[in-house]
């Protein structure tokens, strides 16, 4: 049987970010790791917390050790800032008040915005997979 699995990865405090440089940081919780690459940035990685702040031109990436994503739920911190996210990641995510929510099929185990359109600021990600 298939079993669905949650996994809140916060950016309430940097309790969760295994690394971090001016080119990269990582956070993880359970299996679940979220990385955020300056990649064509001109700002460097942002050392913030609660929320996160993710800048334009940058990448993100979100992986599952444990199984396959069905689903990802981005918390940004405003509408503002959902609006921005769901402009980067295109037709795949839908956007509702404050989340942005992007419904995979569940055969990867990754998911990447390859280039933000806009700073996006973050207070957590929940990462439904399948195992």
């Amino acid at each position: 049987s298939v079993q669905a699995e949650d996994v809140t990865l916060s950016f309430a405090d940097k309790a969760q970010r295994t690394s971090y440089s001016t080119t990269q940081q990582v956070w993880e919780q359970n299996g679940i790791t979220f990385t955020n690459n300056k990649s064509a940035s001109t700002s460097n990685v942002a050392d913030y917390a609660k929320p996160v702040r993710l800048y334009a031109n940058s990448n993100i990436v979100v992986e599952c050790t444990s199984g396959n994503i069905s689903q990802i739920v981005f918390d940004c911190n405003s509408s503002t800032y959902a609006t921005a996210l769901k402009n980067s990641i295109g037709d795949a995510a839908t956007a509702s008040s404050d989340k942005v929510t992007v419904v995979l099929d569940g055969t990867s185990n990754s998911f990447t915005v390859a280039k933000l359109t806009a700073q996006v600021r973050m207070d957590a990600v929940i990462v439904t997979y399948v195992k």
